[in-house]
């Protein structure tokens, strides 16, 4: 036997009369549905929620499955006279957004009465199918809550988000992009990874591929400490000006060879202590080197000059060449002051030949 229930039928809010299709509780006999009239300005399908007891009046405005085409519906507007009334029929973002009487007039569209819409809301499950292509186009806002958790998944193929403006991501806990994950797999943080439960962190298959980034200018701001492990080589290459402002302790450990090339001029100034212990062999070929030492403290245990290996400039090359002529003249110049020596001694020897004569004279002539 069908239970029949004399459900109240829309009023209308202008001079055509609308229909409503409601649908009774569930019994094993259903009744046939007289077919609705004319649509006019709504049409709406109800369905209520299942009852408790027989003296369950909520589930009498409370749907458990509610289709409205057209303007908005008495009911809707009679639930907004209820307290969380509407929270049956209409999303909470919606309810957010508007004010007042706005939350049911506007929701078949932002003229009211005049505006048509669809409004479906349910006590279960909302589940849709396509066997082929599937489209949601608006021309205004897409708002999706979700109370637990979304999940989009392409098995085959891609997934694309792209945007005119601003793109974000807020999440209350930890934001993470990995590649090359298996559907369904429990995900394990390696032991480096120190991102915790609010953090940010992005993994390429499990550390086995290979991280891009590309930016104009790009930041990086960490408030706390910084780590960089690097298990292979790495390469920085700077095409303009470098700034390394240290407001603290640095420390460098090199295990291995440290070769550095500079094709430019250099300075360096330390306004402070500096103590450099090396306990293997430094070799330093220099092609110029000026240095200014104000104070000087060396305390040298072994040390070794190796004098005989000496580079020079083509400028050095030039002065040495230079001084070298230099020498040639002066040993011509030595040559002819030994040459003027000699004359000199050979005058010397001749006055003292005529000293002799004249002493050997003049003894002559005392004796006679």
């Amino acid at each position: 036997m069908a239970l029949a229930m004399d459900w109240p039928q829309a009023q209308v809010h202008e001079s055509s009369a609308n229909t409503a299709t409601i649908l009774p509780f569930e019994t094993d006999d259903l009744a046939p549905q007289n077919p609705p009239q004319s649509l006019t300005r709504y049409q709406y399908f109800f369905v209520p929620s299942h009852q408790n007891d027989e003296e369950d009046v909520e589930c009498v405005t409370k749907p458990g499955a509610f289709l409205r085409l057209g303007s908005y519906s008495d009911i809707e507007e009679e639930s907004a006279q209820s307290d969380n009334g509407v929270a049956a029929y209409y999303p909470s973002r919606h309810i957010a957004s508007e004010t007042g009487d706005r939350v049911y007039k506007h929701a078949a569209g932002p003229r009211a009465a005049q505006s048509c819409g669809i409004t479906m809301a349910c006590d279960g499950r909302v589940l849709i199918k396509s066997e082929e292509k599937f489209f949601v186009e608006t021309t205004d806002l897409v708002d999706i809550h979700c109370g637990k958790e979304i999940v989009i998944t392409a098995d085959t193929g891609p997934i694309t988000a792209e945007t005119g403006d601003q793109f974000s991501v807020a999440a209350n806990k930890k934001v993470s992009i990995r590649s090359g994950a298996i559907h369904g797999e429990a995900y394990v943080a390696s032991e480096e990874n120190t991102s915790g439960d609010t953090g940010i962190e992005i993994i390429a298959n499990e550390g086995n591929s290979n991280a891009f980034l590309e930016a104009k200018d790009i930041v990086t701001h960490a408030h706390g400490a910084k780590t960089t492990h690097v298990d292979g080589t790495q390469t920085n290459v700077v095409r303009s000006d470098t700034l390394n402002d240290t407001w603290g302790n640095a420390k460098s450990i090199f295990r291995g060879s440290n070769m550095s090339l500079y094709f430019a001029g250099g300075l360096s100034y330390r306004a402070s202590a500096s103590l450099n212990v090396s306990t293997s062999i430094d070799l330093n070929f220099l092609m110029t080197d000026v240095k200014f030492t104000i104070g000087k403290f060396e305390m040298v245990k072994w040390h070794i000059d190796m004098k005989e290996v000496v580079f020079k400039t083509a400028s050095i090359k030039t002065h040495l060449a230079y001084l070298m002529l230099e020498r040639q003249r002066l040993s011509v110049e030595s040559n002819e002051l030994r040459l003027d020596t000699d004359d000199l001694s050979v005058k010397a020897k001749k006055i003292e030949t005529e000293l002799a004569n004249l002493k050997t004279s003049i003894s002559t002539q005392v004796q006679l």
